[in-house]
């Protein structure tokens, strides 16, 4: 077959440009305000998004995190992505991620969850907790479809997810999923080494009887990182119906790959595309860590040998955005 240069020059015009376009873009950074749907609070959260001007750095405590605040947005409407971290984390756990997704040209809105991070564990353990993280990124999704500096840029048919650890939990919710909690407490027995998952031998406390999982069929396209999902039968997966992309180390030390994320793939069948790490560990998928970091919490920047997590990163990153490419579609350039 014969393909003339003319036809070789336009596809690579189609394929290629667009995205080098948005890879040339900056991030900037600004807060998002909106209310916790369970306790009525404020909630912490921050929206990145493509600048339309060369940006810099930020420092918000021991994060070194790649975007500028008070940058204007680029022009154009870009996907939006909610971002979920896991029990006793932050908003900033995957800020890389994040960043890379906005150079790509993406909005990115990434929250706190209320209770069930790293300053304030007092929902931890409870149905509390699971629900409400869910109501917490979809009144999150809400808020930056409302807010007047970001919603004029956003695209409502290319809404993603991203969810790391019990943020894999909150994705599956959002998904359609209902969790069945007495299988985390079979799962817990003989695991008391985990040290948040299974520290109350997986019991969770029921409490707000009028709170249970809610999804939100907004979001179309999900990217699990090392999920805690052992809490979903096989039978509760069934209504999921949107796309996900599952990554898991094959050394996790703090949830089975076998019984969370390689159980769930297996469930899903053609649903999700499973990607296992050799020798990545749980915290292998937080952000590269800076060395203020590294000095405070060893345990969550420590890697194996063999893992060099800022190349990893690269390639884990490229790999999401490109899975959001296919399961969401770019716009014409």
């Amino acid at each position: 077959m014969r393909i003339h240069l003319l036809q070789v020059i336009v596809f690579f015009i189609i394929s290629v440009a667009p995205a080098q376009a948005a890879e040339s873009l900056g991030t900037g950074l600004r807060r998002i305000e909106f209310t916790d749907p369970v306790g009525h609070g404020s909630i912490d959260a921050v929206a990145f998004y493509p600048a339309a001007e060369a940006t810099g750095s930020t420092h918000p405590g021991p994060f070194e995190v790649a975007a500028s605040k008070g940058v204007s947005i680029a022009s154009g409407r870009y996907p939006l992505f909610l971002m979920s971290h896991g029990s006793l984390g932050s908003l900033w756990g995957n800020h890389d991620l994040a960043t890379f997704l906005t150079r790509h040209g993406a909005i990115v809105v990434s929250v706190t969850h209320p209770g069930d991070n790293f300053r304030d564990a007092s929902r931890v353990g409870s149905s509390l907790a699971v629900f409400g993280r869910a109501m917490q990124i979809s009144a999150a999704l809400t808020a930056a479809l409302n807010d007047p500096f970001l919603a004029q840029h956003i695209d409502p048919g290319r809404i993603g997810f991203v969810g790391f650890s019990a943020g894999g939990t909150t994705g599956l919710i959002l998904a359609g999923a209902k969790p069945d909690f007495a299988r985390l407490a079979a799962y817990c027995k003989g695991r008391t080494q985990d040290r948040v998952v299974c520290e109350a031998r997986g019991q969770i406390r029921r409490e707000r009887p009028d709170i249970g999982p809610v999804p939100d069929d907004r979001i179309r396209s999900f990217a699990l990182l090392a999920p805690l999902s052992v809490v979903f039968s096989p039978e509760a997966l069934r209504p999921v119906t949107a796309p996900l992309s599952v990554f898991v180390g094959d050394k996790d030390e703090e949830l089975s790959p076998r019984d969370n994320a390689l159980d769930l793939a297996r469930d899903l069948g053609d649903r999700a595309e499973l990607h296992v790490i050799e020798n990545a560990g749980h915290f292998t998928f937080l952000a590269p860590c800076t060395a203020e970091f590294m000095r405070e919490m060893p345990a969550l920047c420590t890697d194996r040998p063999e893992i060099d997590r800022v190349a990893l990163h690269r390639s884990v990153n490229a790999d999401i955005a490109r899975f959001f490419d296919s399961t969401l579609g770019r716009p014409p350039q």
